[in-house]
């Protein structure tokens, strides 16, 4: 338990970066073994490196065709990395460790709090089990729903089938085991499956504590703010969305156009659902419209919700811009939401954290665009680009075309939209309060 100590000492931000690298690590040694490839020659370290990292910060960019390449235990490698990145390292380490008897002391208290988005200790051990319970829970009622469903054509090998969709799905991940890259472009007309798929990548964005407060409260005057918000910000995303996908792609005969319209309605919201967060996909998108990869760019960005198993900016995080904006133009110096008011600390990380993801995409997608030599569009490497951001893993078809420099640029993105961009930085940035201060003087903006 001492060595436990010692690592706590490290400042929060930075332990939870550690647990992911570690996490990365461990899964780039498994995947690089023999026995975790079909042909029997392991994945090359920087293929080994790009899919742990993406497995583990639940994105679903990939480089290898799981069902063709990977073995029984490759498959299951990919399934450890997807449940525990889903839930955090960290998360299953704090219970596993205190099971044991161990009692956290403030500092690593404060550490597990920085990894779970909460603001204070109580109930946090409460909480961790809550989570364990409610995704074994949901991960385990639609791992046997769809191995009934996928018993006709798997067979045996629907229970695999089942369990492996359940979590990626649930886990925001975005792998399937269908082969061929081909995720549910094939399957766009099993409404059953999709509708299973869609639901489970929704209750995996809301978050754990959205899931707690609806179960326990169970009323919408009693939900906190928080849940108001986010159920709010997913319905009017996943409307607004399916509308826009909907409408532009109605006549594209490449992707929806020659489906009946329910089938292109079922599309475009599954569609809508799965491109904020997991990256399951049921057309080609590299034959969509440029507006429809558009509209999906700015939902990857946005991304899922606090405490969930996706990425992005967050959806509370835009819907403090958006509220921000607004009292700007009425001229109101508080925001007030459902009877309750927004501090001004809220609204400062939320720019920060808009900002900084901006910055952090432009700057990627420069990067990368610079390393591709022009071979692909800036909207393609855009589009791949806040897809590693947001943890989606929606891909045009140009992941396995990246050299080594280009995987390591992703992979690092990934990353960075898993832990949160506000803690990456955090974590590269001493904070110091400063005691001088200086008088204020107007600029002019705008």
């Amino acid at each position: 338990m001492n060595r436990l100590h010692e690592l706590f000492r490290l400042k929060p931000t930075r332990v939870i970066i550690l647990s992911f690298m570690f996490m990365i690590a461990l899964g780039t040694l498994l995947l690089m073994l023999p026995i975790s490839t079909t042909n029997g020659a392991g994945l090359r370290w920087i293929d080994a490196l790009f899919v742990s990292t993406s497995a583990s910060c639940v994105t679903g960019l990939t480089v290898v065709d799981v069902h063709n390449d990977l073995t029984i235990f490759g498959t299951l490698v990919m399934l450890m990395l997807i449940q525990v990145g889903g839930l955090g390292i960290m998360t299953l380490a704090t219970l596993v460790v205190h099971e044991l008897g161990y009692r956290f002391r403030l500092k690593e208290s404060l550490t597990i709090q920085e990894s779970l988005n909460q603001g204070g200790r109580a109930g946090v051990v409460e909480l961790i089990r809550r989570m364990i319970k409610y995704t074994l829970a949901i991960e385990g009622f639609f791992a046997v729903v769809l191995a009934i469903h996928f018993a006709p054509e798997f067979g045996l090998n629907a229970v695999g089938y089942g369990i492996f969709h359940s979590v990626s799905a649930f886990c925001n991940a975005g792998f399937d085991l269908f082969g061929n890259y081909d995720s549910l472009c094939k399957r766009n007309d099993d409404y059953f499956l999709m509708a299973c798929i869609g639901l489970l990548i929704i209750l995996g964005g809301i978050g754990f504590t959205v899931m707690s407060d609806v179960i326990t409260r169970r009323r919408w005057r009693k939900f906190s703010l928080h849940t108001k918000i986010v159920i709010v910000m997913n319905a009017a995303l996943i409307i607004v969305g399916t509308l826009l996908i909907f409408g532009v792609e109605y006549y594209n005969p490449d992707t929806v156009g020659n489906l009946s319209v329910p089938a292109q309605l079922a599309n475009a919201c599954f569609t809508s659902v799965s491109c904020r967060t997991a990256g399951f996909n049921s057309f080609d998108l590299a034959a969509a419209e440029q507006i429809t990869q558009l509209v999906m760019i700015i939902l990857m960005f946005i991304g899922a919700s606090p405490l969930s198993t996706g990425g992005g900016i967050k959806s509370t995080t835009f819907f403090i811009i958006l509220l921000s904006m607004w009292s700007v133009f009425r001229g109101r110096q508080e925001i007030v939401v459902f009877g309750r008011r927004i501090s001004h600390e809220l609204r400062n990380q939320a720019f920060a954290i808009f900002t900084m993801g901006t910055i952090w995409v432009v700057t990627a997608g420069i990067i990368l665009s610079a390393l591709d030599g022009e071979v692909h569009n800036l909207e393609t490497v855009i589009f791949e680009t806040v897809s590693g951001f947001g943890t989606v893993g929606m891909g045009i078809g140009i992941t396995s075309e990246w050299d080594v420099c280009g995987k390591l640029v992703l992979a690092l993105t990934m990353l960075v939209g898993r832990v949160g961009i506000m803690t990456f930085m955090l974590s590269l940035i001493t904070q110091k309060e400063s005691r001088i201060k200086y008088p204020p003087e107007d600029i002019m903006i705008g």
